[in-house]
């Protein structure tokens, strides 16, 4: 079964700020669509009603215009003077035709409220007759005159193109009608033309002009395009221009359509009676610029929000955070064995309930280690005593004293050196019992030690012990040093077979004490060692090493102990202990060296 990999690491404070900022953002961008969305409506529909008011009002002054020429038309055929130049034949007297003329001249050249938007009036008589006020231009055509007569009288308003007199040609809309006599309408007495200035309409549009991208249009009742601010479009249909996509079938309003797939406003006005329309196109997006700073106060609030609330984020979740992690690195620390820690209870709140149950879980777990602690050192030294209490210390003392006085007295003095050696070996080995001895007392015991093996081996083996002198008064597990030699005895020189050192070297490095036992023999099986300090072999092999390195923990803990290594001859042991000096007997420590 395939085992799942550990999942990755995320900081609750990264979860507690990005949650806060997602919930305060997602509210803060609806509003501001749903603004954004409402306000565009509101405003597009204040522009068209206010864009309405004003193509009504252009329509409103470009129909003022309209009555204006319909007005005068109707002054020329009430006007006797008119009547009577139309009426003269210029080959019959033409001085009494000039005459009249001169005075039809002035009367029209002075009509009262003459608008500047007037270009030229023309009035041609059947019989021939013929004047120009304002502006000269060229007489009209014969089917010119015949399509008036045909209208019977009925007005007509178009664009037009005129030749000046001076042979120019220029766009107008004109105005022609019949002049009948009024007191016999039945008789036609000649025609009239009148010609508005296209530039004053222009004029007029243009002065009403948002910008670069809207246009007005001027269109007949035939919607073909009579006058237009759109350089690109001064003639032509509305239907080739906007498309059939319209529909403009009440007198004046707004509607929206597209054209090149670009979304505009069309705003338009009737003119009434001609049927005439004022149209003015603009663009969605120059119609609703003022609206496009919404979005970008939008976007200004939303960064804005987003720091504000990031930062508040930021220090709330820091606050809270910062408890939990300080109790998340005390944990480690207790993870480490580490069990004197203790963390700050400040606050009212869970974490506060959380860190003071931590504390109270501390000292249950170091009540709990000091029963254990002291549970398995009785353990040990039950073990050790059981182990040493094999041998009767009263009578092997007695025993060994009854030989030692007995070589003396036969004079076998080599003989009653190693006893008492032997006898003194064990006396320092029980220490009275107690567990920890000084290096003193250590080395004392291992030169007896020594003693009794340099007569059984003689000169095979050479026994060297280096001590500095400042750590003779330092404390120390009794039985530390002897069993080590014993094995490089047994398992390095006499297995190898051959003569060879053994060499102990005790020093301070650093803040601890430290014993090198190092041999010339054979080596030793380090994963066979390794494995023995975890667990005793059989009939107790491997007892005293693990049972040294298990003493030294349980006084001094699990970062001292007992280290093999194999050197370039032979096998090395390091012992390490903390560097402790005896006590005297009034408490003090002994600064002896």
């Amino acid at each position: 079964m395939r085992r799942e990999g550990k999942k990755r690491f995320i900081s609750l404070q990264y979860k507690i700020l990005f949650f806060t900022v997602v919930l305060v953002l997602i509210p803060l961008l609806a509003v501001g669509i749903l603004s954004y969305v409402k306000s565009s409506e509101i405003i597009r529909q204040k522009v068209s009603v206010s864009d309405l008011n004003t193509v009504t009002q252009i329509g409103q002054n470009i129909e003022f215009m309209f009555e204006y020429f319909h007005d005068t038309s109707l002054f020329v055929m009430q006007s006797g003077e008119v009547r009577q130049f139309l009426r003269m034949d210029i080959e019959a007297d033409p001085s009494e035709y000039n005459g009249q003329k001169v005075i039809t001249e002035q009367l029209l050249t002075n009509l009262p409220n003459m608008k500047a938007f007037v270009q030229s009036i023309q009035l041609q008589g059947i019989n021939g007759s013929r004047l120009n006020v304002r502006g000269a231009v060229r007489p009209l055509q014969p089917e010119q005159i015949a399509g008036i007569l045909e209208r019977k009288g009925e007005p007509v308003w178009y664009l037009n193109e005129i030749v000046l007199g001076n042979g120019t040609k220029k766009n107008v809309i004109s105005y022609e009608r019949a002049i009948k006599d009024i007191n016999n309408i039945s008789v036609t007495l000649g025609v009239l033309q009148m010609n508005m200035d296209l530039d004053a309409v222009l004029s007029l549009f243009e002065s009403r002009q948002t910008g670069g991208t809207d246009h007005f249009y001027l269109v007949d009742e035939h919607d073909d395009v009579v006058a237009s601010t759109d350089g690109n479009r001064v003639s032509g249909s509305l239907s080739e221009m906007i498309g059939a996509q319209t529909g403009l079938t009440q007198q004046q309003g707004y509607t929206e359509l597209t054209i090149d797939r670009t979304p505009y406003l069309l705003t338009y006005d009737t003119i009434e009676p001609l049927g005439w329309r004022i149209l003015h196109i603009v663009p969605a997006q120059a119609l609703l610029k003022e609206n496009q700073v919404i979005p970008q106060i939008i976007v200004v609030t939303a960064i804005i929000s987003f720091f504000v609330c990031a930062g508040m984020a930021y220090w709330f979740s820091r606050r809270m955070i910062l408890p939990i992690r300080k109790l998340r690195r005390l944990m480690s620390q207790v993870d480490g064995e580490d069990f004197n820690v203790r963390i700050t209870v400040s606050g009212n709140d869970e974490i506060a309930e959380l860190g003071q149950s931590f504390n109270n879980m501390l000292e249950r777990l170091r009540g709990m280690i000091r029963e254990v602690y002291t549970a398995q050192l009785h353990k040990k030294e039950a073990e050790l005593k059981a182990f040493q209490a094999q041998i009767n210390p009263h009578f092997l003392y007695n025993t060994l004293d009854t030989i030692y006085w007995m070589s003396r007295m036969e004079k076998a003095f080599e003989t009653s050196e190693l006893v008492q050696a032997l006898s003194k070996l064990f006396r320092l080995s029980l220490n009275s019992g107690k567990e920890l001895t000084t290096v003193r007392a250590e080395v004392e015991h291992l030169r007896h030690y020594v003693t009794i093996q340099q007569k059984r081996y003689e000169d095979s083996i050479d026994f060297q012990i280096e001590v500095e002198e400042e750590a003779l008064d330092c404390q120390t597990v009794k039985l530390v040093i002897q069993p080590f030699v014993e094995n490089a005895i047994v398992h390095g020189i006499e297995k190898k077979g051959e003569s060879g050192v053994i060499r102990v070297d005790i020093k301070r490095e650093d803040e601890g004490l430290v014993y090198y036992i190092s041999d010339t023999g054979y080596g030793a099986d380090l994963e066979e060692v390794n494995r023995l300090m975890r667990e005793s072999g059989d009939d107790n092999k491997g007892f005293a090493v693990k049972n040294i390195n298990d003493r030294i923990q349980l006084h001094f803990g699990k970062m001292y102990g007992v280290e093999f290594s194999n050197g370039r001859e032979g096998t090395i042991v390091k012992v390490i202990q903390p560097w402790t000096k005896e006590e005297t007997d009034d408490g003090q420590a002994d600064d002896r060296r």
